[in-house]
């Protein structure tokens, strides 16, 4: 068995956060114990649950060689509240897919491409571009801008607005794991990686978050306070591998509702599905 430290206590009530995984670890081999003590899931059991095995068995396999960051929180002083939903914004400021359910998801997972953004000659100063990835409450968002000087920066958020450490740039791909647990404390837990740099990066927290309903990703443009929130030229975003688990089975998330961003009668954004698993978003 190999030692490992403590799991560091945030400063924020209920946030978790866990020594980097060593190198040469391998989760296929190690103990319940040493998964818990990293922050780890549990190998599920193939026998009752098939499709999230195989997703644990993916993961595992494709992040073995990776730097594991130990999670950084910017602001450290986060405060745990329910946000603003984008899909609230929908059709004018956001574009993508979003999936209901009677029985609460668990486990969303999935990957997309970051972008590079285009200024357009009008208007000037900057323009805010994000990717959404969200299970209920829960959301990663890549935050991007980009200005007249076609200069673009990108950081990766949660649903608490605070920034993670995993670095994000135009061009790399990002693998997500959500999973929100029924029980009171809405115990949630963050898995990512940057595939394009080798990197991952987990959290867990207590929310106290209802069971998800709800799972959606896509992308949106600017702020909701500026009138003119203009949209980024962002060429293509695609998202695929994408993997969803109520407690009552699997589901697509392209099987939900697909929403185009119009704005005035003008087509801005449009989303096309490709599989049952993946999905594009084209800048019109």
């Amino acid at each position: 068995m190999v030692k490992r430290k403590a799991v560091v206590k945030s400063k924020t009530k209920g946030v978790r956060i866990f020594p980097p995984i060593p190198g040469g670890f391998d989760a296929e081999k190690a103990t319940n114990r040493d998964l818990l003590r990293l922050g780890l899931p549990l190998r599920p059991d193939p026998s009752r649950q098939p499709g999230l095995t195989a997703l644990w068995d993916r993961d595992v396999r494709r992040f073995r060689g990776f730097e594991h960051l130990q999670a950084a929180i910017t602001p450290a002083d986060l405060v745990v509240d329910r946000p603003v939903s984008f899909l609230g914004l929908f059709p004018r400021e956001a574009c993508g897919y979003e999936l209901s359910s009677s029985a609460p998801f668990t486990v969303f997972s999935g990957r997309w491409t970051v972008p590079n953004l285009h200024h357009g000659p009008t208007p000037p100063g900057l323009v805010f571009f994000r990717t959404f990835f969200g299970l209920g409450f829960l959301d990663v968002h890549v935050e991007m801008t980009v200005d007249s000087n076609q200069d673009v920066t990108a950081q990766i958020t949660i649903h608490t607005g605070a920034q993670l450490n995993l670095p994000v740039a135009p061009g790399d791909t990002i693998n997500a794991t959500l999973c929100l647990q029924t029980n009171a404390a809405g115990t949630a837990s963050y898995f990512l990686a940057n595939q394009t740099t080798k990197q991952t990066v987990n959290l867990t927290m207590d929310t106290g978050f209802p069971p998800a309903v709800t799972i959606d990703a896509g992308i949106s443009r600017g702020v909701t306070d500026n009138p003119n929130n203009p949209l980024a030229g962002f060429g293509t975003v695609y998202f695929d591998e994408l993997s969803a688990f109520t407690t009552s089975g699997a589901r697509q998330l392209t099987d939900g509702v697909a929403t185009t961003m119009v704005d005035g009668g003008t087509t801005l954004a449009r989303p096309l599905r490709l599989t049952d698993y993946a999905f594009r978003i084209e800048h019109a």
